[in-house]
C-alpha cells in the first residue's frame, strides 16, 4: 500500500565479476528447485514495501547496502557460501522476478608466514624479499576479491531499488486511476511459494520476512490458514524483521514448526544468520580472540 514514489535506480548492466550472479526468475510456470550443496547456506528475503504503515506499525524498512556489509564480512572470514535472493511484495508473485547474489569465501591462499629472525641474516634478507612480494601478491587477491564482492553487492541493491521503484510507480498509477481508493497489493503467500520453489533440498535454509506478512492478493482470497509441509519445508527457518512482533502472529505461520527467529532490522537479521552458519570451530576461535 505504497503511496511513496521512490526514486528509481538506473539499471545495472551485469558485472563479470565471478563472484557475483544477478538472475531473473520467473514463476509463472513450475520452476524446479535450484541447485545447492549440504554446506551451502541459501537465503531468500520477502521485502514489502506496499505500505507507509509497515513504517509506523512495525518499523519495516527497505534493504540496504549496510545491511549487507555483516553478511560479506562473514563470508569472508567463513568457510559457508551464501545464495541471497530478494523478492519484492506486490498484488501478484506467480510473474515476478528475483534477484540473486552469490557470496563465496576467499578461496586464495592463506597469508604467508614471516620468516624467523633468527637464521643468518644473508638468509634472513633474502627470506624477508620472498615474504614481501608473497605479502603483496596475497594482499591484492583479498583486496580485489571484497572489491568484486562489494561492487555486487551494489549491483544487487541497485536492481532492488530498481524492482521496489518499479512496483511503487505501478501501484501509484493504479490507485490514480481508481480515483484513491485502495485495493490489494500484498501476495505473501505467493512470495513464500516461489521461495520455496528454489530453496532446493540441501543445504542451511532461511526465510527472511521483511514484511507484516498481511496476506492481501489482487488475484485470490486472502490465506487466513497455517502453510503446511508441503508449502513451506519444516527445516526453513524462519526471520521475522519488525520492532513491534506482530507479524510473528500472522495465520499462514501460526503454530508452524518451523525454527523461529527475530531481527528487529534487515542488518540484525543479515547478522543473525551469519553467526548461524558460523562453524562452531569458527565461533570458538572468536570468542578466544575477543577474550584476548
Amino acid at each position: 500500500m505504497n503511496t511513496n514514489t521512490m526514486t528509481t535506480a538506473s539499471k545495472i548492466i551485469a558485472l563479470a565479476a565471478t563472484l557475483f550472479s544477478l538472475t531473473p526468475f520467473a514463476f509463472a510456470e513450475e520452476t524446479p528447485p535450484a541447485n545447492s550443496t549440504s554446506n551451502e547456506a541459501t537465503v531468500f528475503l520477502v521485502d514489502d514495501q506496499t505500505g507507509e504503515e509497515l513504517t509506523v506499525k512495525h518499523g519495516i524498512q527497505s534493504l540496504a547496502i549496510p545491511d549487507l556489509e555483516a553478511l560479506i564480512n562473514g563470508v569472508i572470514n567463513g568457510t559457508t557460501p551464501v545464495r541471497l535472493f530478494h523478492q519484492a511484495v506486490d498484488e501478484d508473485a506467480t510473474d515476478n522476478t528475483t534477484a540473486q547474489l552469490e557470496f563465496r569465501p576467499f578461496t586464495g591462499e592463506k597469508p604467508p608466514v614471516k620468516p624467523s629472525p633468527n637464521m643468518p641474516l644473508r638468509q634472513l634478507a633474502e627470506a624477508k624479499k620472498s615474504y614481501d612480494a608473497k605479502r603483496a601478491v596475497w594482499q591484492k587477491g583479498i583486496i580485489d576479491y571484497r572489491n568484486r564482492l562489494a561492487s555486487g553487492a551494489e549491483g544487487f541493491i541497485r536492481q532492488v531499488a530498481e524492482t521496489q521503484g518499479t512496483v511503487a510507480e505501478r501501484f501509484d498509477k493504479m490507485l490514480a486511476a481508481r480515483n484513491g481508493r485502495d485495493f490489494n497489493r500484498s501476495d505473501i503467500f505467493g512470495c513464500v511459494s516461489n521461495a520455496s520453489r528454489i530453496f532446493g533440498a540441501q543445504g542451511r535454509k532461511f526465510l527472511v520476512l521483511n514484511t507484516d506478512a498481511d496476506d492481501l492478493p489482487g488475484k485470490r482470497k486472502p490465506r487466513t490458514t497455517p502453510l503446511n509441509p508441503k508449502e513451506l519445508d519444516p527445516s526453513v527457518e524462519l526471520i521475522f524483521v519488525n520492532t513491534s512482533r506482530l507479524p510473528e502472529q500472522a495465520p499462514m505461520f501460526a503454530g508452524l514448526p518451523n525454527p523461529r527467529h527475530h531481527a528487529n532490522s534487515m542488518k540484525e537479521a543479515m547478522e543473525l544468520i551469519v553467526n548461524l552458519i558460523a562453524p562452531k570451530a569458527d565461533k570458538e576461535t572468536a570468542a578466544g580472540e575477543e577474550a584476548r
